[in-house]
């Protein structure tokens, strides 16, 4: 929400009030002519009760300047029209992910951090459309349905971690639930991304099976093959020396994840590292066109009234106070 002014120039005037209140104040010539003032200066000095009239008159008349320049607040919306694209975000949880060889603002992250960024990325270019969750390790859940809600996907996002779901690879069970969560979907089109790395090893379902249904269901399938394929490094803790680096191999299996995606009529995406990625999340953004189109929706609230009525209350409370026991005697 933002504060804005009708008339702003009217605001020149504050400037006009503050002159006036220094030139009376300098221009005000003492009552009585004093030898020693210092005893009468300390006993004539205003305290906050005698000031306050004044201070009542100042506020009222700043008020009344700033209703003459017509604020309101604008508290205007953003919302998307059209039928959108629903999608839901496969995101592999397996040991592999935990590989740290990728690369994300100048620093080495594992491949599901660099996932998880690379994701919200890609939901951040399709403001309007449902995009939901789903992770995947030794077994397949849920983690949210599509939902436009774009805060709710990025938390969502953050709190993945490597081996929440176990250390296999159910890649089929994945996209199994997606499939599943995006039959009744009411969108433009219906989109299963996935994102992992391992060959696919548990689970009840294989990803061709799971293709073949996405396929029958209208369901486009897009694959991003995430990490390098040579040894790579790894965080582990050992019980008596600690944390250690170790290197293992943890090579991507392109061809299942190409293969899902193929049977779909989908594409199949390779980021060896952090610019592949991004090179990934360009492409499926431009391959996944929505229909969706912004729709601005101003809500202005006018402050005009609010400041007069209480520039008219301090007035009145300054006269008041100046007509009782704050009355100036010449």
């Amino acid at each position: 929400m933002t504060v804005l002014l009708a008339h702003p120039k009217a605001l020149a005037l504050l400037l006009f009030l503050a002159l006036a209140l220094f030139l009376r104040r300098r221009g005000r010539p003492p009552a009585l002519p004093l030898g020693d003032i210092a005893p009468a200066l300390a006993a004539l000095s205003p305290s906050f009760w005698a000031a306050l009239p004044m201070a009542c008159r100042l506020l009222g008349l700043a008020a009344l300047v700033l209703a003459l320049a017509g604020p309101r607040l604008n508290g205007g919306t953003t919302a998307y029209q059209g039928r959108g694209l629903d999608i839901m975000l496969v995101v592999d949880l397996s040991e592999s992910m935990a590989a740290m060889d990728m690369r994300l603002a100048d620093r080495t992250v594992t491949r599901l951090d660099a996932v998880a960024d690379a994701a919200a990325r890609f939901a951040a270019n399709h403001p309007g459309d449902r995009i939901g969750l789903v992770a995947f390790g030794s077994r397949a859940y849920a983690v949210m349905p599509p939902s436009a809600d774009r805060a709710a996907l990025t938390g969502a996002l953050a709190r993945l971690a490597v081996g929440a779901a176990g250390k296999r690879t159910a890649m089929g069970d994945g996209l199994g639930l997606a499939v599943k969560r995006l039959s009744d979907a009411p969108g433009l089109s219906r989109l299963a991304v996935v994102f992992g790395d391992g060959r696919s090893n548990a689970g009840e379902v294989s990803p061709e099976d799971a293709a073949k249904a996405a396929s029958e269901r209208g369901v486009t399938v897009y694959s991003v093959g995430v990490g390098g394929d040579e040894p790579a490094p790894f965080l582990v803790t050992h019980p008596l020396l600690g944390s250690q680096i170790v290197t293992e191999k943890a090579a991507v299996d392109a061809t299942t994840l190409a293969a899902m995606a193929k049977a779909t009529g989908g594409a199949y995406y390779r980021a060896g590292d952090a610019a592949g990625l991004d090179a990934a999340v360009a492409a499926l953004s431009d391959a996944a066109r929505s229909d969706m189109v912004p729709v601005e929706s101003a809500r202005d609230m006018p402050l005009a009234p609010l400041c007069a009525a209480v520039a008219a209350s301090l007035l009145t409370v300054a006269a008041g106070l100046a007509a009782t026991r704050f009355l100036r005697l010449p």
